[in-house]
């Protein structure tokens, strides 16, 4: 058998391809190995007197045993007689021309076997006509046609049966014509029995071959739709393309629906280079992997489509040129994908397998069908087309590796993404800490002098004698204070909200109530504009709900606020109604209708949005930051409901939201929400752990109010020796104190205290007491073993009740608890203070004074704490003594940080100590103090040196005259 160039190929395999794949090739390589095998059916023909015998039922070639002549346009001739003279007058041909044309073909064919059933199969090569006469014993005449454009008896195939009776000769004569010719032809005799086998194993071969890769076409397009790779399209059009052209060949248009046109048969062939081109470049990445191989392959475009038009206009030459594209295309192919192979693309390694298929028959077929070397396997279009489909297979495979590949790579991205992300997650998750945490530290920062303003104002503002002009100020001074904290309230809010940390409750709630409040609150705010600020509550609107009552309250408050505030006259009207909806909810809308300047439909898209306002004038006009609408519209949606606005410039504006609720129950009764007396019925011994001097006088000075005896520590360590050499009833805790915090001293207070200091009761109550407002610090401090939490500024009512909450809960555990003694009550009706002078408190706010009768004031020139209104002659007195015990203190603290070449220290102790000396009357140790701060953060510390003995010397004179003011006060004290 021929078997070098399989062998070649099943070698390339080992080299190329281990394990199942290898065995699967190797399957689909044999019937390439079976059809390039030459017939073992070898004409034994004895040719004696010159005539072909058949001896065996075999097969033989009548080119090769008769004589081939030049088509001169003669008829056949009719009688055997006359058939030697119309031999005479041919004239012989060497071969046939590939290029086309008409010839004659005589043989003499004796059958010497017993067979009488045979078949003349024109074969291996495109022929248009076939007409073939059998001139036999007793005139015996046999009319056989075939060819390409002739009814077919075997599917396929141009065989003729014809009956050779055994023992007889017969004259064969074959006129045969074609425009081109692939190859030179084959007229094979073969029995019957062998012939019809032969077609039925090569139509199962050329069927299944073209369905074959029919279907590759058809499952790689599918791949493409869903990867939207281009590789699987651009082989779905390739192999489709191959099918297409070897279906034409075999003359399945021409048997199955009668079409026959020759110029079309080569255009399939001219375009697979094309084609075949745009798969492996995509396939193989050739612009990245080989640029010139890149630029190169456009001859797979040029010259198959500037020759195509042959298929037309030179239909002879067609066969030629197709021949020629072809093997420059599969050259420049398989050279391409060993170079890419080379350079570690794997995939390119079927690609390889794949070419050499292709290829092998080529290198057998292609110089044959140019007259360059012999016919080396007989069918050459078969083996062709299986090779063909071999190609196909292989390159499925390449596709299906290259997918793996991606496939694998995939998923290596994806972990690798899946990391990053996870990794992002991990660092978005620490920056929301991060940034909790420096919100709860601004917080305290920022709250913690605001709440000592708050409530001094607040003091004052309670102090009777304090009237006119100066509690005019007072009041715009704590407006102005908790406007601030209003503010500072939204920017939390908002960080709270866009942390993802704020929570909603749903709890009963008293609907109408919660609208009188807000109103109720705003109702001053309207009268100072002479507004009508009214109430339309529908008569299905339920009384009782479940939800948040503080957050529907803050957005009323909010959106009523912004329309009185935007509205000069005429009406700000809330209304409220409801609808029933799904799951047992009720929708609630409420509608704020006001007159107002109305808002311009191209600022509405942004209005809810933060930092927005409807013009940039407004913050300037009204004040706030932009945050309230975008604060309400995320409340809103947390709670499951929709909000809008609807505006007309001119005319007024109208926010509405919604929100679903589900009907409640009437609120339990609230003992503590009862009119109550101002103290307390029982005397707590109180431990307050508070390091800023301002609100030690505040929260004591409350405390004090109520009745209770107060006991203040700066720290927790101070607050741990204090626990364990006394009891207290209850303790509050600031949370951020130095040297120790308020978190580090409850978790040692609950452990029993530390090894210098034995608490006495670890289960005291303690209540945080800190400016850290976020639900986040609450749980902090709840998690650390505290009672209970209260915000700075302290409000009143809110300690109050939180005190009422330890008394009844220090009584259920059997404390015994001190009564507060009846005369206390009395003294809370004593004569209050004098009062300070107007003069005084107008040089105090900055005002020109009042045209009253002048009041006697110290003008000895000596050095005194600023008065504060509202504040008795006892507070004075202890602010005074703050001043002498601190100021001393805060001033070794910068020495020492100067002196040791620290100056961001000292720049920290001269900022303490001036804001200290700003209480006093003379500004020249304030100004000093300015001036050390400055130099200390410039780092020019020599200067700073120098100047310590005159600041030495101003904070004594300012303590030396504090002292000598304090013994009159106190003198003063003691006889009332």
């Amino acid at each position: 058998m021929f078997l070098p160039p399989i062998a070649l190929l099943a070698s390339a395999l080992r080299y190329l391809v281990a394990g199942p794949a290898a065995r699967l090739l190797a399957c689909l390589l044999m019937p390439l190995a079976l059809i390039s095998a030459p017939s073992q059916a070898a004409p034994e023909a004895d040719t004696r007197a010159g005539q072909a015998v058949l001896t065996k039922a075999t097969t033989l070639d009548l080119l090769k045993h008769g004589t081939l002549y030049q088509d001169n346009g003669r008829a056949f001739p009719s009688d055997p007689a006359d058939l030697p003279a119309f031999i005479a007058a041919l004239k012989p041909a060497a071969k046939v021309d590939l290029l086309g044309g008409s010839y004659w073909l005589h043989a003499r064919l004796r059958n010497d076997t017993r067979q009488s059933g045979w078949v003349i199969d024109p074969n291996d090569t495109l022929i248009d006509r076939v007409e073939t006469r059998l001139y036999g014993p007793d005139t015996a005449l046999q009319h056989l046609s075939t060819g390409y454009r002739a009814p077919h008896e075997y599917l396929l195939h141009y065989g003729k049966d014809v009956a050779l009776q055994p023992g007889e000769t017969y004259d064969v004569l074959i006129r045969f014509s074609s425009p081109y010719y692939a190859r030179t032809p084959v007229f094979a005799v073969t029995p019957q029995d062998a012939y019809r086998t032969l077609v039925a194993r090569e139509n199962f071969l050329i069927i299944g071959s073209i369905g074959a890769l029919v279907a590759l076409a058809i499952f790689n397009f599918f791949i493409y739709t869903y990867t939207r790779d281009r590789s699987p399209l651009y082989y779905s059009l390739y192999v489709l393309c191959y099918a297409t052209g070897w279906g034409v060949t075999f003359h399945l248009p021409a048997d199955l629906f009668d079409w026959h046109d020759l110029r079309f048969h080569y255009i399939p062939f001219f375009l697979l280079p094309v084609l075949s081109t745009l798969f492996y470049r995509a396939f193989l990445r050739l612009k990245q992997t080989a640029p010139r191989l890149y630029k190169a392959s456009n001859i797979n475009f040029i010259l198959p489509l500037l020759l195509l038009p042959s298929c037309f206009v030179a239909l002879p030459y067609a066969h030629t040129l197709a021949t020629i594209v072809i093997s420059i295309w599969m050259t420049l192919a398989l050279t391409t994908g060993i170079i890419v192979w080379r350079k570690g693309y794997q995939p390119a390694r079927f690609f390889i397998l794949g070419f050499i298929a292709l290829m092998l028959p080529g290198v057998l077929i292609l110089p044959a069908n140019v007259g360059l070397i012999p016919a080396a396997v007989e069918n050459a279009q078969l083996f062709t087309l299986l090779g063909g489909t071999l190609d196909g297979v292989l390159l499925a495979f390449a596709l299906a590796d290259q997918i793996r590949l991606l496939r694998n790579h995939l998923e290596q991205r994806v972990q690798e993404r899946t990391a990053e992300l996870t990794e992002a997650k991990e660092h978005a998750e620490i920056v929301s800490r991060h940034r909790i945490d420096f919100l709860s530290a601004m917080s305290h920062d920022i709250r913690t002098p605001l709440a000592g303003v708050i409530g001094m104002l607040k003091f004052a503002l309670r102090d009777q004698t304090v009237r006119g002009r100066t509690e005019e100020y007072l009041r715009i001074g704590l407006q102005n204070s908790e406007a601030l904290l209003a503010i500072l309230n939204d920017i939390l809010d908002f960080s709270k909200i866009d942390a993802g940390k704020l929570s909603i409750e749903t709890v009963d709630l008293d609907l109408r109530t919660l609208i009188d409040e807000a109103v109720g609150i705003l109702q001053a705010q309207a009268d100072a504009k002479s507004l009508l600020l009214k109430v339309d509550l529908s008569l299905d609107l339920p009384r009782y709900v479940q939800g948040d009552p503080t957050r529907i309250r803050q957005i009323l408050l909010n959106l009523l606020g912004n329309a009185i505030k935007f509205t000069d006259r005429g009406e700000v009207r809330l209304e409220a109604s409801a609808k029933p909806g799904r799951n047992g909810l009720t929708y609630v809308q409420f509608n704020i209708r006001d007159t107002g300047p109305g808002i311009h439909a191209s600022t509405l898209a942004r209005l809810f949005q933060k930092f927005e306002q409807a013009d940039i004038s407004t913050t300037r006009r009204f004040g706030g930051t932009g945050l309230g609408l975008a604060i309400c519209k995320e409340l809103v949606e947390l709670m499951g409901g929709v909000i809008g606005v609807e505006s007309t410039p001119g005319v007024g504006s109208n926010f509405h939201f919604t929100l679903p609720l589900a009907l409640g129950m009437p609120p339990e009764h609230d003992l503590l929400a009862l009119p109550r007396e101002a103290r307390h019925a029982y005397r707590l011994k109180i431990l307050c752990a508070e390091d800023v001097r301002t609100n030690q006088i505040i929260i004591s000075t409350l405390l004090e109010s109520m009745g209770h005896e107060v006991a203040i520590v700066e720290n927790g360590i101070d607050a741990l020796a204090a626990l364990s050499q006394d009891d207290y009833d209850l303790v509050l805790m600031d949370g951020r104190m130095p040297t120790m915090d308020g978190e580090q001293a409850a978790r040692l207070i609950r452990r029993g205290g530390s090894e210098d200091y034995r608490v006495r009761d670890t289960s005291v109550p303690i209540i945080a007491l800190t400016a850290n407002a976020s639900d986040h610090d609450r749980a902090r401090y709840l998690a650390v073993g505290m009672d209970g939490f209260l915000s700075k500024p302290v409000d009143e009512r809110l300690l109050y009740d939180q005190i009422e909450k330890t008394i009844a809960q220090l009584l259920s555990r059997g404390c015994t608890l001190r009564l507060v003694e009846p005369d206390a009550h009395a003294g809370a009706g004593a004569m209050p203070p004098a009062p300070p002078t107007e003069a005084e408190l107008a040089a105090q706010f900055g005002v020109p004074p009042l045209e009253v009768p002048a009041q006697p004031i110290h003008n000895d020139g000596k050095i005194r704490i600023l008065p504060l209104a509202g504040l008795s002659q006892k507070h004075m007195q202890r602010i005074t003594q703050a001043f002498l015990d601190e100021a001393p203190r805060r001033l070794e603290l910068a020495r020492s940080a100067v002196l040791g070449g620290k100056a961001g220290a000292a720049s920290a102790a001269f900022h303490a100590l001036k804001g200290s000396a700003g209480y006093l009357s003379s500004t020249q140790l304030h100004t000093l103090c300015h001036k050390m701060e400055k130099l200390s953060a410039a780092g020019e510390l020599e200067e700073v040196i120098a100047s310590l003995p005159e600041l030495q010397e101003a904070l004594e004179q300012a303590c030396s005259d504090l002292r000598a003011g304090v013994q009159p006060q106190e003198a003063s004290l003691a006889a009332n």
